[in-house]
């Protein structure tokens, strides 16, 4: 799994470092409840995994039950040894993001941007990024149904389709684009696309590895925008990824600026 080779990857740069802390100090879980944009329904199928270190934190959304009585198990332990114990994937995502935002925060070596305003203006901002570049009538697949990239994609004249895993949100009509079953669709779907843009989410959904090397054999570019795992969005590159746009906590539907970084392969 690109997951296991991430935090690999993660665990060696740390090790370098005399100064890393392991431990984790607080594990906070809870459930999202939220609209979209230009829609009438409420969903709930989102949870979130906060993980807090000394010198970072870790973050990731997922769809498993919540188990609020198994943190004790994780807490105040070194998170190398708790990475050998079987645990939920989204945790292993979380830690892997706060394994990043450690070595990153030593290191100290991005440079990092802004969005500014309220909620939605900043959705807005962030579909504008993840676009910019994209050649007018280019065919885009995006992966989980995000209004405001749907509707940034159709002013640019990109020909979206949207797939979702959500049973709650297949068939909405968005932005005049209807949500199809990513389960019975991706395949078909991809072959026909010049570009795919999938959330971080995709590390917890068990699809990330498959997503990766379908973009990879059928020739698109994968495009990630990151709030679960934002801290490793750079090593994505390594992986197959064309460009990652890695959002950082708290995220644009939190009050105040949010900030963002940008990671795309050398043109050489």
């Amino acid at each position: 799994m690109i997951i296991d080779k991430i935090i690999e990857d993660g665990l060696i740069e740390l090790s370098k470092r005399k100064d890393a802390s392991y431990r984790i100090d607080n594990i906070i879980l809870g459930a999202s409840v939220y609209t979209m944009k230009n829609c009438k329904r409420v969903f709930n199928d989102m949870n979130m995994c906060l993980i807090l270190l000394e010198e970072g934190y870790g973050f990731a959304y997922f769809q498993d039950d919540l188990d609020f009585q198994s943190l004790q198990n994780y807490v105040n332990r070194d998170f190398r040894e708790v990475l050998r114990m079987s645990i939920p994937l989204y945790l292993k995502v979380a830690i892997a993001d706060a394994i990043y935002s450690v070595a990153n925060n030593l290191s100290n070596k991005y440079k990092y941007k802004y969005f500014k305003g309220h909620l939605r203006t900043k959705a807005q901002l962030r579909a504008v990024e993840l676009v910019n570049g994209i050649p007018t009538g280019s065919r885009i697949l995006l992966l989980g149904a995000v209004t405001e990239i749907i509707n940034e994609c159709t002013k640019r004249g990109l020909e979206v389709s949207v797939l979702d895993l959500d049973q709650s949100k297949i068939g909405l009509i968005l932005d005049k684009k209807q949500v199809e079953d990513s389960r019975k669709f991706f395949a078909e779907k991809i072959k026909r696309a010049d570009y795919v843009i999938a959330t971080g989410m995709i590390f917890v959904s068990q699809t990330a590895d498959s997503i990766f090397e379908a973009a990879k054999q059928n020739g698109c570019k994968l495009i990630l925008y990151m709030e679960t795992g934002s801290n490793f969005g750079n090593e994505l590159l390594r992986h197959g990824a064309y460009k990652v746009l890695s959002e950082f906590f708290p995220y644009y539907d939190f009050f105040g600026d949010t900030k963002y970084a940008i990671f795309e392969k050398s043109s050489k």
